[in-house]
């Protein structure tokens, strides 16, 4: 059996797969069977661990993250069938959204011998739905109001949205969660706009950037805050870099990193705007600048101006 999931909302299709292993497990007490496919394996790697049999008789589940590239979907392509007669179960999950020849086939196959799922980011009715559904488990409610705040403050980052569910949900211990809570307590979503001044550094646009500086600050965003996220995005721009240089797999990045999916993406779109030796140089004139707000030698509006022009 195949099973493929996909599609652009990570944190949904990582929650489906460790639904399944944790089915898999429950019915398969060794946990001997259970298989991570290695970082770039082969086809000749996939299917072997596909063909082989499981110990005590138990099915084996071989798992394979972010490993479908050109060469190894048109293998699987070409062996589709023999792949799916196997008693083994084969999930492949992809943090994109497969298109194509392979998506087409697959689809097909799922119909008798296995199963493709995407997963799109969730938008309106259905994010609501969702916020709802996550507060409810932990048996508080909240007023139309506030999920329309919390929704608009967070967006379909699930990653986090779950993070600030639970502060909220344990603070307020069973009770209703108003407005207020959500404004006193949740930080609306500045991230996004920090990739976006970034992204503009990085493509030399430092007019664009000043522009989005200065609606952060019209917007009572405080300068010492806009400061810390430019400098943890250039750190995680360092950081990527680094882990490509050593050809880290997506999951050795995630786990080396502590990123979570959705900034590892974006800081992988933006690392190809920048050198790693321009961005140590960057890194080292940030600590300063940053150092000299510290200490009171420069106010934080002149050195946000000082940092734009490092870039």
């Amino acid at each position: 059996m195949i099973i493929v999931l996909h599609g652009s909302d990570e944190y949904r299709s990582d929650q489906k797969l460790k639904e399944i292993i944790a089915g898999y497990k429950k019915k398969n007490k060794s946990g001997l069977n259970l298989i991570y496919l290695e970082k770039n394996p082969t086809f000749e790697d996939l299917k072997d661990e596909s063909r082989q049999l499981g110990m005590f008789e138990e099915k084996r589940l071989i798992v394979g993250k972010e490993v479908l590239n050109k060469k190894i979907k048109k293998k699987i392509i070409d062996n589709l069938e023999k792949l799916a007669d196997s008693e083994n179960i084969l999930i492949l999950k992809e943090d994109e959204k497969i298109k194509g020849k392979f998506s087409k086939e697959i689809e097909k196959l799922s119909k008798r011998k296995g199963m493709i799922k995407e997963y799109e980011k969730l938008k309106g009715r259905q994010l609501k739905s969702w916020y709802k559904k996550e507060i409810s488990k932990f048996n508080v409610k909240i007023t139309s109001q506030a999920l329309s705040k919390l929704v608009n403050f967070i967006g379909n980052d699930l990653w986090r949205a779950k993070n600030e569910v639970s502060k909220l949900a344990t603070m307020k211990d069973r009770e209703k969660i108003e407005v207020k809570d959500v404004v006193d307590y949740i930080r609306p979503e500045i991230e996004t706009d920090i990739f976006k001044t970034v992204d503009a550094l990085g493509a030399a646009k430092k007019d664009k950037a000043v522009e989005l500086i200065e609606k952060h600050l019209k917007d009572g965003d405080s300068p010492f805050y806009l400061i810390s996220m430019i400098n943890y995005q250039v750190r995680n721009l360092l950081t990527l870099k680094e882990l490509q240089k050593q050809d880290a797999s997506y999951n050795e990045i995630k786990r080396k990193s502590k990123l979570n999916p959705f900034v590892i993406k974006k800081t992988k779109a933006q690392a190809k705007n920048f050198n790693f030796d321009k961005l140590k140089k960057i890194h080292r004139n940030l600590f300063a600048v940053d150092l000299s707000v510290k200490s009171g030698e420069m106010s934080p509006e002149t050195a946000l101006t000082l940092i734009i022009s490092q870039f």
